[in-house]
Protein backbone atom coordinates (compact mmCIF):
# COMPACT_ATOMS: atom_id res chain seq x y z
CA UNK A 1 0.00 0.00 0.00
CA UNK A 2 1.00 3.69 -0.75
CA UNK A 3 1.20 6.27 1.00
CA UNK A 4 -1.17 9.14 0.90
CA UNK A 5 0.33 12.52 -1.01
CA UNK A 6 1.74 14.44 0.54
CA UNK A 7 3.45 18.03 -0.26
CA UNK A 8 6.79 16.76 -0.11
CA UNK A 9 8.58 15.70 -4.06
CA UNK A 10 9.80 12.11 -4.98
CA UNK A 11 13.17 12.85 -3.05
CA UNK A 12 11.30 13.58 -0.20
CA UNK A 13 12.16 17.25 0.07
CA UNK A 14 9.22 19.91 1.12
CA UNK A 15 9.29 23.19 -0.66
CA UNK A 16 10.73 26.07 0.95
CA UNK A 17 8.84 27.98 2.94
CA UNK A 18 10.14 31.53 1.95
CA UNK A 19 8.95 30.80 -1.10
CA UNK A 20 5.35 31.13 -0.14
CA UNK A 21 5.52 34.34 2.14
CA UNK A 22 1.98 34.62 2.66
CA UNK A 23 -0.18 37.93 2.57
CA UNK A 24 1.53 41.12 1.39
CA UNK A 25 1.99 43.82 3.39
CA UNK A 26 -0.01 45.62 1.61
CA UNK A 27 -2.89 43.93 1.45
CA UNK A 28 -2.60 43.49 5.63
CA UNK A 29 -2.80 47.13 6.16
CA UNK A 30 -5.61 47.74 3.65
CA UNK A 31 -7.84 45.39 5.71
CA UNK A 32 -6.42 46.70 8.96
CA UNK A 33 -7.42 49.98 7.68
CA UNK A 34 -10.98 49.01 5.83
CA UNK A 35 -11.79 47.31 9.12
CA UNK A 36 -10.82 50.20 11.47
CA UNK A 37 -12.67 52.43 8.76
CA UNK A 38 -16.21 50.32 9.31
CA UNK A 39 -15.86 49.92 13.25
CA UNK A 40 -15.44 53.82 13.27
CA UNK A 41 -18.51 54.07 11.16
CA UNK A 42 -20.49 51.92 12.87
CA UNK A 43 -19.98 53.57 16.08
CA UNK A 44 -20.35 57.11 14.56
CA UNK A 45 -23.93 55.55 13.54
CA UNK A 46 -24.88 53.89 16.39
CA UNK A 47 -24.00 57.28 19.09
CA UNK A 48 -25.54 59.70 16.51
CA UNK A 49 -29.08 58.08 16.48
CA UNK A 50 -29.01 56.53 12.69
CA UNK A 51 -28.43 52.73 12.37
CA UNK A 52 -28.92 49.68 14.47
CA UNK A 53 -32.56 50.49 14.85
CA UNK A 54 -34.00 50.59 18.12
CA UNK A 55 -31.65 48.39 20.39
Amino acid sequence: MTDSPSSADAAGHRPDPAAHPGMPRWAKTLAIAAGAALLVALVLMHTLGGGMGNH
